[in-house]
This record gives C-alpha cells, sequence and structure tokens, in this order.
C-alpha cells in the first residue's frame, strides 16, 4: 500500500496511477477539488490513518510548490516507522536527513521503489 502526500493539485496524477494498478491508499485523492470535502475532521483522521498504515509514503511536490499538510503525513509515516520517499523536494530541507527518508530524483523512480517496498512489507505478512 503507498500513500501520496502533495498538493492537491496533482490528485489526478494519484487517481490515474490507482486506477492503472499501483495500489495507492490515499482516499483524499477522490476529494481534491474545492468543495468536494464535507468535513475535514474526518479527512484529516483518515489522512493520518492512511499514511501511519502505508507501506510506503511518496512525497511530491515541483519546483516553487510549498508543501503544508504534506508533512503532517510524513510526520505520521515516519513515527510509524515506515520509507518516505521524496521527489522534489527543496534542498536543505532538514527532514531529508531522516534515515527512513530517501530522496528521489524523479516519480517514476519513486513509484518502482515503492512498489518494491510495498512487496517486501506484504511478503513479510504472508
Amino acid at each position: 500500500m503507498i500513500y501520496m502526500a502533495s498538493k492537491t493539485k496533482h490528485a489526478h496524477l494519484w487517481r490515474a496511477l490507482r486506477n492503472n494498478g499501483l495500489p495507492i491508499i490515499s482516499t483524499w485523492i477522490d476529494e481534491a477539488n474545492p468543495g468536494e470535502t464535507a468535513d475535514f475532521s474526518c479527512l484529516w483522521t483518515r489522512c493520518i490513518a492512511e499514511s501511519s498504515r502505508a507501506d510506503v509514503t511518496i512525497v511530491y511536490a515541483e519546483p516553487g510548490e510549498i508543501l503544508k499538510g504534506a508533512f503532517v503525513e510524513v510526520g505520521c509515516a515516519l513515527a510509524s516507522g515506515k520509507r518516505v520517499l521524496a521527489v522534489g523536494l527543496p534542498q536543505g530541507l532538514s527532514v531529508l536527513a531522516h534515515p527512513r527518508v530517501e530522496l528521489w530524483d524523479s516519480l517514476n523512480n519513486a513509484i518502482g521503489r515503492a512498489r518494491q517496498l510495498s512487496a517486501i512489507a506484504n511478503a513479510e505478512l504472508n
């Protein structure tokens, strides 16, 4: 299971990847447009639970983007002992020094690593 943390404007990318078989469990992507979230308390409860139980979290940013809520989700993943794959984060962020944070040069490469980590986690359950 993979959790995606990013700006809401990228939700369409995550939905397309999920529709193509990537095991993305982020439910926020289904209510990312303005006015689609009926209950922000419920949304944040889900985001915290999902990022905590995912096998791996991918945090994604494009140049010039300032992440906010995504760092809450990153913190939940790290607090739960999970790996975080960072794509596009600016150099110098102290969270990049965490031993379970991996910096990736492309989204495709991070997705490949996420598939690998998710498969390992699933094999350990069986």
